[in-house]
């Protein structure tokens, strides 16, 4: 109950964090909108009703209104620039009038110096302090025109000038109060971007294989689902190929692990470039060897697909003298399915690695599975 109305009365039902610099702005600018208009509702009625003065009361009365339309604008839309923009004229307005009027009696002077408070807090410091400038300008001239005269002539050169020392100085110490404050949030969200991009980037890491770039194992369980939904809500053809690189070992212990990494990493160019569509994924599973997740409206594109992955591997001409090719080649085992009863990265992993051996089996640089729609 307590949050409920704190949320609605002081945050106009805006989703903002305690540490969001916009949630003290808001507060504040809630604040100043209910006290400004309950003091505004209040005179309006006392002048009609008590003083006689339909002058003051209707002065009053517009910009009680206008205090109403931002405080129930900022809740409707989530905007409140409208509600600042209203809130610092009337009470520019309110108290430039009071001043004009009223001429330093009863300490109404007094008053003018929580302008530069209320301008800084709700529109910020810099903004802030070119409205209390502007203010001041007009109040001081007023004031100095008043020497003499106001408070039946009590109202001297003294002060005028202790008003104009009081006044910047107390402006002087809120702009730097509030310009301290902004800058403190400012470098915080700085702080908290930071470590937003180091908690992001840890998560590539621990889905990313570093050599390659691609993803990793573990993401592989995170993205079949997803991958297997799409196919499903489309109807489409989803095939899971595990790609092999043949005699791998071979060739590192000819070449050397260096020259096995920039093998790796040559494919996994190939990888990347054949699989960037957002209907694919593919994924570094182990030493030289790779998955892929991939649909098609039929069988006939995704089997050509996969073809052309070989075929592109093969084209790299990375020479391998270990290999009957004479060249880096690869094998691919693939499962294909167009039922989605059941979704099982496991048993479609069982089914692509079975035609894989059966690949590594016979000529190797070969696609295997191809032929058949699996069932799970």
């Amino acid at each position: 109950m307590r949050t409920s109305i704190y949320k609605n009365l002081l945050l106009s039902n805006m989703d903002l964090e305690p540490d969001n610099p916009l949630t003290r702005r808001v507060v504040l600018l809630n604040i100043l909108l209910l006290v400004t208009g309950f003091i505004l509702g209040f005179f309006s009625f006392y002048n009609l009703v008590v003083s006689h003065d339909t002058g003051f009361a209707a002065l009053d009365f517009v910009a009680f209104l206008g205090v109403l339309f931002s405080f129930f604008h900022m809740r409707k839309t989530g905007d409140m620039r409208i509600a600042v923009i209203i809130a610092t004229i009337n009470i520019f307005v309110f108290m430039c009038f009071l001043v004009y009027t009223m001429h330093g009696k009863n300490f109404t002077l007094i008053w003018t110096v929580f302008l530069p408070v209320f301008a800084m807090f709700i529109n910020g410091s810099r903004r802030g302090l070119i409205i209390s400038m502007f203010f001041y300008t007009i109040v001081f001239s007023m004031a100095y025109g008043g020497i003499g005269i106001w408070m039946d002539g009590m109202w001297n050169s003294e002060s005028f000038t202790r008003l104009v020392a009081a006044s910047l100085g107390l402006t002087f110490v809120t702009y730097l109060f509030e310009n301290s404050l902004e800058n403190a949030y400012s470098e915080l969200e700085k702080k908290h971007d930071l470590e937003k991009k180091h908690l992001e980037t840890l998560e590539l890491y621990s889905i990313t294989d570093p050599l390659t770039g691609l993803y990793n194992r573990r993401n592989l369980d995170n993205v079949f689902g997803e991958k297997f939904e799409k196919a499903k809500t489309h109807g489409s053809f989803f095939a899971l190929f595990i790609l092999d690189l043949d005699k791998f070992k071979e060739y590192n212990d000819t070449y050397g692990h260096i020259a096995g990494d920039k093998a790796l990493q040559g494919v996994s160019r190939v990888l990347k470039n054949e699989m960037k569509r957002d209907s694919e994924a593919i994924f570094r599973v182990g030493g030289e060897e790779f998955c892929g997740l991939l649909m098609g409206n039929n069988k006939e594109k995704i089997v050509t697909h996969v073809q052309s992955i070989r075929e592109k591997i093969e084209a790299l001409n990375i020479s391998h003298e270990k290999s009957p090719y004479g060249v880096m080649t690869a094998s691919i085992g693939i499962c294909i399915i167009n039922s989605f009863e059941i979704e099982s990265l496991d048993k479609m992993y069982k089914i692509a690695d079975d035609n894989l051996y059966d690949a590594k089996e016979s000529c190797r640089n070969c696609v295997r599975g191809a032929e058949n729609i699996s069932m799970l």
